[in-house]
Protein backbone atom coordinates (compact mmCIF):
# COMPACT_ATOMS: atom_id res chain seq x y z
CA UNK A 1 0.00 0.00 0.00
CA UNK A 2 1.21 3.64 -0.57
CA UNK A 3 0.58 5.98 1.87
CA UNK A 4 -2.14 8.09 -0.61
CA UNK A 5 -5.75 9.32 -0.04
CA UNK A 6 -6.88 7.48 3.19
CA UNK A 7 -3.16 6.91 4.53
CA UNK A 8 -1.85 10.00 3.29
CA UNK A 9 -1.43 11.09 6.60
CA UNK A 10 1.19 8.92 7.40
CA UNK A 11 3.58 10.11 4.80
CA UNK A 12 6.63 11.71 5.67
CA UNK A 13 5.49 14.58 3.51
CA UNK A 14 2.05 15.26 5.25
CA UNK A 15 2.15 18.61 6.62
CA UNK A 16 2.55 18.03 10.20
CA UNK A 17 4.16 20.53 12.29
CA UNK A 18 6.50 19.37 14.81
CA UNK A 19 8.62 20.84 17.19
CA UNK A 20 12.03 19.48 18.49
CA UNK A 21 14.65 22.26 20.64
CA UNK A 22 12.64 24.85 19.83
CA UNK A 23 12.30 24.78 16.49
CA UNK A 24 9.76 23.52 14.75
CA UNK A 25 9.54 21.62 11.55
CA UNK A 26 6.54 21.40 8.75
CA UNK A 27 7.23 17.81 8.14
CA UNK A 28 8.71 14.55 9.77
CA UNK A 29 10.60 14.82 6.31
CA UNK A 30 12.22 18.07 6.81
CA UNK A 31 12.96 17.08 10.42
CA UNK A 32 15.03 13.91 8.77
CA UNK A 33 16.60 15.63 6.13
CA UNK A 34 17.92 18.79 8.36
CA UNK A 35 19.69 15.94 10.68
CA UNK A 36 21.27 14.77 8.14
CA UNK A 37 24.26 17.53 8.57
CA UNK A 38 25.45 19.25 11.98
CA UNK A 39 26.25 22.22 9.88
CA UNK A 40 23.78 24.67 11.61
CA UNK A 41 23.25 27.26 8.79
CA UNK A 42 22.36 24.17 6.51
CA UNK A 43 19.89 22.78 9.07
CA UNK A 44 18.14 25.83 8.50
CA UNK A 45 17.80 26.08 4.72
CA UNK A 46 16.90 22.30 5.15
CA UNK A 47 14.16 23.51 7.60
CA UNK A 48 12.82 26.38 5.96
CA UNK A 49 12.64 24.63 2.58
CA UNK A 50 8.77 25.36 0.83
CA UNK A 51 8.37 21.42 0.36
CA UNK A 52 9.46 18.47 1.98
CA UNK A 53 10.18 17.36 -1.82
CA UNK A 54 12.72 20.33 -1.72
CA UNK A 55 13.76 19.52 1.99
CA UNK A 56 14.99 15.91 0.69
CA UNK A 57 16.41 17.17 -2.25
CA UNK A 58 18.73 19.67 0.11
CA UNK A 59 19.08 16.92 2.04
CA UNK A 60 20.45 14.02 -0.31
CA UNK A 61 23.73 17.32 -1.44
CA UNK A 62 24.83 17.89 2.23
CA UNK A 63 27.82 15.89 3.44
CA UNK A 64 26.25 13.84 5.85
CA UNK A 65 27.36 13.71 9.67
CA UNK A 66 29.80 10.79 10.41
CA UNK A 67 27.43 9.44 13.08
CA UNK A 68 24.58 9.27 10.16
CA UNK A 69 24.05 5.60 9.77
CA UNK A 70 24.25 4.96 12.93
CA UNK A 71 22.02 7.56 14.19
CA UNK A 72 19.28 8.04 11.03
CA UNK A 73 16.93 5.06 12.30
CA UNK A 74 17.00 7.09 16.04
CA UNK A 75 16.52 10.59 14.30
CA UNK A 76 13.16 9.19 12.15
CA UNK A 77 11.64 7.52 14.59
CA UNK A 78 12.24 11.07 16.68
CA UNK A 79 10.38 12.67 14.42
CA UNK A 80 7.94 10.17 13.93
CA UNK A 81 6.76 9.87 17.19
CA UNK A 82 6.81 13.39 17.79
CA UNK A 83 4.87 14.12 14.74
CA UNK A 84 1.58 11.37 16.67
CA UNK A 85 1.66 12.16 20.01
CA UNK A 86 1.86 15.81 19.46
CA UNK A 87 -1.26 15.70 17.23
CA UNK A 88 -4.43 14.62 18.20
CA UNK A 89 -5.93 14.63 15.31
CA UNK A 90 -3.22 12.22 13.77
CA UNK A 91 -2.60 10.34 16.74
CA UNK A 92 -6.53 9.50 16.34
CA UNK A 93 -5.88 8.27 12.73
CA UNK A 94 -3.17 6.09 13.32
CA UNK A 95 -4.38 4.36 16.52
CA UNK A 96 -7.39 3.55 13.90
CA UNK A 97 -5.55 2.04 11.53
CA UNK A 98 -6.05 -1.02 14.50
CA UNK A 99 -3.50 -3.89 13.82
CA UNK A 100 -3.38 -3.04 9.85
CA UNK A 101 0.21 -3.92 8.68
CA UNK A 102 1.53 -0.58 7.42
CA UNK A 103 3.81 -0.84 4.66
CA UNK A 104 5.28 2.10 2.61
CA UNK A 105 4.83 0.81 -0.60
CA UNK A 106 6.90 3.44 -3.35
CA UNK A 107 7.71 3.37 -6.89
CA UNK A 108 10.77 4.93 -5.74
CA UNK A 109 13.30 2.25 -5.57
CA UNK A 110 13.39 2.79 -1.35
CA UNK A 111 13.81 -0.72 -0.51
CA UNK A 112 15.11 0.56 3.09
CA UNK A 113 12.36 2.56 4.67
CA UNK A 114 9.54 1.03 2.50
CA UNK A 115 8.53 -1.78 -0.50
CA UNK A 116 9.23 -0.58 -3.79
CA UNK A 117 7.17 -2.43 -6.41
CA UNK A 118 8.36 -0.94 -9.71
CA UNK A 119 9.53 -3.55 -12.43
CA UNK A 120 13.26 -3.01 -11.05
CA UNK A 121 12.36 -4.25 -7.75
CA UNK A 122 9.38 -6.06 -7.70
CA UNK A 123 11.50 -9.46 -7.06
CA UNK A 124 13.14 -7.71 -4.25
CA UNK A 125 11.86 -7.55 -0.36
CA UNK A 126 11.46 -4.42 1.12
CA UNK A 127 12.73 -3.66 4.72
CA UNK A 128 9.83 -1.27 4.97
CA UNK A 129 11.53 0.42 8.03
CA UNK A 130 9.34 3.31 8.45
CA UNK A 131 5.74 0.97 8.15
CA UNK A 132 7.94 -0.96 11.11
CA UNK A 133 8.59 2.45 12.67
CA UNK A 134 5.09 3.24 12.62
CA UNK A 135 3.31 0.59 13.57
CA UNK A 136 5.79 0.52 17.04
CA UNK A 137 4.86 4.12 17.13
CA UNK A 138 1.14 2.80 17.16
CA UNK A 139 1.66 0.16 19.75
CA UNK A 140 3.50 3.02 22.20
CA UNK A 141 0.59 5.39 21.90
CA UNK A 142 -1.61 2.59 22.59
CA UNK A 143 -0.12 1.59 25.61
CA UNK A 144 0.04 5.93 26.50
CA UNK A 145 -3.66 5.85 26.40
Amino acid sequence: MEFKNDLDFLSNYYHSPIVYKEKEYSTVEHFFQSYKTLEKPLQEVIRNANTPGKAKRLGRNVALREDWERDKHLVMTTGVHLKFSSSTELKAKLLATGDLELIEGNTWHDNHWGDCSCTKCKDIVGENRLGIMLMEVRDILKEED
